[in-house]
């Protein structure tokens, strides 16, 4: 039976604000991680995973508590 191969992948799910998901497949559009044309959110978030993109905080995290 022919047809496409089977990645080995999960998925995952997350509520983010309004327009985050956009603004991700922006970025991962800017930064060269693309599927069908558009930004992929999958492989900007497999580069970070992997070390492969390293993040940067630009302000103090919000103290917890």
């Amino acid at each position: 039976m022919a047809g496409r191969k089977k990645l080995d992948r999960t998925n995952i799910h997350a509520r983010v604000d309004p327009g985050t998901a956009d603004k991700l497949k922006e970025i991962a559009q800017k930064l060269g991680y693309t599927y069908d044309n558009e930004g992929s959110t999958g492989q900007l978030l497999d580069a970070i995973a992997s070390g492969e993109l390293i993040l940067i905080s630009t302000k103090t995290s919000p103290k917890s508590g």
